[in-house]
């Protein structure tokens, strides 16, 4: 199969980091573009993709020639270093197949098509992803993480030669060896795949498939909020009510789930009323539907899971922020990478469950989130605005730069350290308080490179009240003793270890969820700590500011996905964004407007609205793609093997979803506010397109609802309506707040025109508006029982 093309690495001119870092690997990486798949199909070679993210450095010689360095996903360095480093294995690769190496948070698309073919044919998952593909782009074969011709993974002696698992090598030979005795039937076969994957990407096109009648009459019926129970049922099923969670082991947060469970309970109280007007929460009618034992039972199960986390190792309890995920069933081995997006969403959960519960330690996590999120000395903060998309999991042990890199080297103790650094009885106490004893406290199943022999994860083991009990003290006195020692323990180790490295990419959908957490901190912390407030209401300004000024063209109107300070005006990459991007900077657009009543950043969110419409809206089936169509027509990019239109929930919220609330808080403002210069017809449009986005997934809703809980939020505001609120000029935001004018599915403008002095009117949907009466924004119940 070998041919006479000579290829070479061409990645030391990449504009991603993570491709920079593989500019020196024997393997000849190309870039995924125009002139690696033209190769491909010249020379009839297949495909070898392999999709990564965040790299990391293994030595001094390697800083020298990187001036960025990522690191976050552990099994793409072990794959780096076993095979892309492995002579063998590049002259395979060099000399049968196009190598390209592809940073999937550049092409989200692209990455999300060839995981879903990887998860439908191994039953999971995840980075780095490794895709066989033909010259035209259908997958033939493809896995996560294979094992090198080096690998340190020991396979037990019992197991016999022929049971034990193929390493990378052996999989490109017999890959090789299909392509060259029985292509034909290859070809069929990823074409049957292919054709299936297309199938599935239907998902979200219900209209599309349907007969096309001049009544409309194929038009789905009303999705019926029983869902909410469905999918609540599922939940309360997974749900782990000893140690929290809704799965064994591993722990993911989930916010967007929590959220929901949240928004559920929060429709309820113990007098049966409303507990917030945050605008998180479900209205109050809500338990007639679904019972108010059973709102009350999703608060519970969320904020146990919320404390459970917040007590584990899952939280850097030294440091600021949360860890990727739980390794163990109880949280207290976490993956030790720390992302942006899921710091940001815990941090508008928290306070979702500050709203509902008032529990004090739920109040000192949010801190711990502002304090990530806002302080300049944070390793994610960006000076300029906006935010670095993660910290890495591994870093040097001590400051030795010189070996290997380890998973949670900065984070981990031995019972000696702390004895060094804080003395045997101060130490005695906060190894404790945190859990850690002389052996280490990782099990051992868990720790497959000893990497962590008798080492310590830091987690909440006991409270200071059994503590004085247990030493014979006040608790004032170990209170203090825990606080001084956490300080001590941080400077220790910000001094001493080397700090793990940060992914400096700046991603429009991540600092979009940044700019709307913070906009909500701000919100739920103006009555509790006003300096902490104003810290978040300046750093979602600036977040926004950031990007309308730095990833948003104003002649195209469209974003920047990855902000590039280098990149020039008329440089294409300028304008690659994706629905995630749109969705989320539009809602950061809402909330800035929501906490400032500020008319320029709703004007921004109509502009980007309208730019979403129009490159990404399908025409014909509703709802929105996941990458931006090439023309008007619904036609693939020539790069893309299917359209994907996502509407399911992962450890983000589904962007369609965030689409559809988007969408009907616009429609409201375009009625409302006389200063967008809109009009009645475009709220009625804008209404049709959320709508019809619920439509189109609606099938996919019934069958299996807990997928999609961002969009159940969006079946809410459908039922319901938006409240429309016009107040005057004069009310300040704290009066706005206090009188509780805020809330889901309500929209605030402010306006004089024929309103006296301190009145509030509130809007029908065609625009008629009058004085706003006690118990107007009540009076939901009856709306819903009469569905």
């Amino acid at each position: 199969m070998a041919s006479s093309l000579q290829l070479k690495n061409v990645l030391s001119s990449s504009t991603s980091p993570y491709l920079r870092a593989h500019k020196n690997n024997p393997v000849a990486w190309q870039e995924w573009g125009p002139a690696a798949l033209e190769q491909a199909s010249k020379h009839q070679r297949m495909i070898f993709l392999s999709v990564g993210y965040k790299y990391v450095l293994k030595s001094s010689e390697d800083r020298k020639v990187l001036t960025q360095s990522t690191s976050a996903c552990h099994w793409c360095h072990v794959m780096e270093r076993e095979s892309f480093s492995s002579t063998d294995v590049a002259e395979v690769l060099n000399n049968n197949f196009i190598p390209i190496k592809l940073d999937r948070e550049s092409r989200p698309d692209l990455d999300e098509i060839y995981m879903n073919f990887v998860t439908a044919t191994t039953g999971h998952g995840g980075w780095p992803l490794n895709v066989f593909l033909t010259p035209d782009l259908k997958p033939i074969f493809g896995g996560t993480y294979w094992p090198g011709p080096s690998s340190s993974i020991a396979v037990p002696a019992e197991v016999d030669l022929e049971d034990r698992p193929l390493n990378f090598l052996d999989i490109l030979h017999k890959i090789i060896d299909v392509w060259t005795t029985d292509r034909q039937k290859c070809v069929r076969s990823a074409e049957d795949v292919t054709r299936q994957l297309q199938e599935f990407a239907l998902e979200g096109s219900y209209r599309s498939t349907q007969p096309s009648t001049p009544t409309g009459s194929d038009d789905p019926e009303p999705l019926d909020l029983d869902l909410l129970d469905d999918a609540l049922s599922h939940f309360a099923a997974k749900y782990d009510s000893e140690l929290g969670g809704f799965s064994h082991a591993p722990k993911f947060p989930m916010p967007v789930n929590l959220r929901f469970l949240l928004r559920l309970g929060a429709s309820v109280s113990a007098d049966g009323r409303r507990t917030t007007h945050t605008r998180f929460g479900f209205p109050a009618p809500l338990p007639g539907i679904l019972g108010k034992e059973a709102c009350t039972t999703a608060a519970s199960m969320a904020l146990h899971t919320l404390l459970a986390m917040s007590r584990s190792g899952l939280r850097d309890h030294l440091g600021h922020g949360f860890h990727r995920y739980g390794v163990t069933p109880n949280w207290n081995l976490p993956h030790f990478e720390k992302m942006l997006y899921d710091n940001t969403e815990l941090l508008a959960v928290y306070c979702d469950a500050w709203a509902l519960s008032r529990n004090p330690e739920i109040l000192g996590t949010i801190y711990d989130l502002v304090e990530y999120l806002t302080s300049m000395d944070s390793s994610i903060v960006r000076s300029g605005g906006g935010w670095y998309s993660s910290e890495d999991a591994d870093s040097y042990p001590g400051n030795n730069t010189n070996a290997e890199k380890q998973e949670g080297a900065y984070y981990v103790w031995t019972m000696k350290e702390l004895q060094s650094v804080l003395g045997h009885r101060d130490a005695s106490i906060v190894a404790s308080h945190f859990g850690v004893r002389s052996d280490g406290n990782v099990p051992a199943k868990y720790d497959v490179h000893d990497e962590l022999l008798n080492q310590n994860t830091i987690f909440v083991s006991a409270t200071p009240s059994v503590l004085a009990r247990d030493f014979q003290l006040k608790e004032e006195e170990i209170v203090r003793i825990i606080k001084a020692g956490k300080s001590k323990l941080e400077d220790y180790r910000s001094t001493h270890r080397s700090k793990p490295e940060v992914d400096t990419k700046v991603i429009a959908s991540w600092n979009g969820l940044g700019i709307n957490a913070l906009a909500r901190a701000a919100a739920t912390l103006s009555t509790i700590d006003e300096s902490r407030a104003q810290k978040c209401r300046d750093g979602a300004i600036r977040g926004l500011e950031f990007i309308r000024r730095e990833m948003f063209n104003p002649a195209s109107g469209k974003l920047t996905r990855i902000h590039n300070p280098s990149a020039s005006q008329d440089d294409p990459a300028r304008d690659l964004a994706f629905i995630d991007d749109y969705a989320n900077v539009i809602k950061a657009a809402i909330g800035v407007y929501d906490l400032t009543l500020d008319f320029q950043y709703l004007d921004f969110a109509f502009k980007l609205q309208s730019t979403l419409d129009k490159y990404f809206l399908a025409p014909t089936s509703g709802g929105y793609l996941q990458a931006a169509k090439v023309d008007l027509s619904t036609s693939a990019s020539s790069d893309q093997i299917l359209r994907l239109k996502p509407g399911t929930d992962n450890v983000t919220p589904s962007p369609n979803g965030i689409i559809v609330s988007n969408l009907f808080y616009l429609a409201s403002y375009a009625k409302t506010a006389p200063q967008l210069q809109t009009d009645l017809a475009l709220g009625d449009r804008l209404n049709r397109q959320a709508k019809g986005v619920i439509d189109a997934f609606a099938v996919e809703m019934l069958q299996h609802p807990f997928l999609y809980v961002t969009l159940l939020g969006g079946v809410v505001m459908e039922s319901l309506g938006v409240h429309s609120l016009i107040v005057p000029n004069d009310m300040s935001l704290e009066e706005v707040q206090e009188r509780g004018l805020r809330g889901f599915s309500r929209t605030v403008v402010r306006g004089d025109e024929g309103m006296r002095s301190g009145e509030v009117m509130i809007c029908t949907s065609d625009g008629m508006c009058r004085p706003l009466k006690e118990g107007d924004l009540d009076n939901d119940q009856q709306k819903l029982e009469n569905q």
